[in-house]
């Protein structure tokens, strides 16, 4: 009885220390090529991308490396969103030393129709404890919380990351650079992509997310950042649906309503009807990222 009662101590001593671990220090684990910690450990840098995998899918790294001398990074999250990235550039000014020039926030449409939630258990690795609290305290303003959330949220929530670091590390390392992707995706072939369903028939406006576009405007201004939103062209049949032509004009009314500036997709040259440029409706292949960026990169040089 004696050696249970040890063993199942020593576990609950095992388990404790890991979650608490987790959450206060997991925003400094040493990994590479993603992540807010490797960004801030990147020093000055000239541009830098926070978004979702809109970006990590549709920004070639190596090219902007080449364009601004290697003072370039991505941060960004699968699904992440508007409330989030306030918390992310907050933490970004807390943590950091250093000097960002321009710092590039994704203008996408449809995020503004997303629940304040944990939508990518990255958000809660990268975070310090201040930012788990304050992304906590967004989700129960919003009323999307309840006890199996904060388990999940505390506990469980990037747990699998920390248990099997030293041998996932070396491969997603390899997978991205700077926060953006290095696969050679490839389209999936104009028949998929024209047959590919999406419905958006029962998305509504999220508050939250609209007065977290505001923030981020008012934040950067006080700070005196320099900052522009951009958005990245999606399929046509994506871009041209009357519903998320619906939220890029709000969004872009909440950007001219607080004097933000702003690169659209119609902005740059990109032909959205070119299957071969996109791996699905918003993400694109190895080609259309590298077509995408070198557009990208005149436009933010000639702004």
């Amino acid at each position: 009885m004696k050696k249970v009662l040890i063993t199942l101590a020593v576990a609950f001593i095992i388990i404790t220390s890991a979650i608490l671990f987790k959450n206060v220090y997991s925003c400094e684990m040493p990994i590479k090529n993603r992540g807010i910690r490797d960004a801030i450990n990147t020093g000055d840098l000239d541009v830098l991308f926070i978004g979702s995998s809109t970006f990590r899918a549709n920004v070639d790294m190596p090219m902007m490396d080449e364009a601004y001398d290697g003072r370039v990074y991505d941060i960004s999250y699968g699904g992440n969103q508007l409330v989030a990235t306030v918390i992310q550039y907050d933490e970004i000014r807390r943590r950091s030393p250093h000097d960002y020039g321009l710092i590039v926030f994704e203008l996408g449409p449809m995020m503004l129709a997303q629940d304040v939630a944990l939508s990518d258990s990255r958000v809660i690795w990268d975070l310090s404890l201040e930012g788990k609290q304050d992304l906590w305290i967004s989700m129960y303003t919003a009323g999307n919380t309840d006890f199996p959330m904060l388990y999940e949220f505390f506990v469980t929530s990037g747990m699998d990351d920390l248990i099997t670091f030293p041998v996932t590390e070396p491969f997603y390392s390899t997978r991205y650079y700077k926060g953006a992707k290095t696969d050679e995706t490839v389209s999936p072939g104009k028949e998929w992509l024209e047959n590919e369903e999406f419905d958006l028939s029962d998305k509504y406006l999220v508050e939250e997310q609209a007065d977290a576009v505001a923030n981020i405007i008012n934040e950067c201004k006080k700070d005196g950042q320099d900052f522009i939103f951009v958005e990245s062209p999606c399929y046509y049949r994506l871009q041209d649906d009357p519903v998320f032509r619906e939220y890029h004009e709000e969004f872009v009314r909440i950007l001219d309503e607080n004097g933000a500036d702003y690169i659209l997709a119609s902005d740059v040259s990109f032909d959205t009807h070119d299957a071969a440029l996109f791996e699905d409706m918003n993400h694109m292949s190895a080609e259309g990222r590298r077509v995408y960026t070198a557009e990208l990169i005149k436009a933010l040089k000639n702004r």
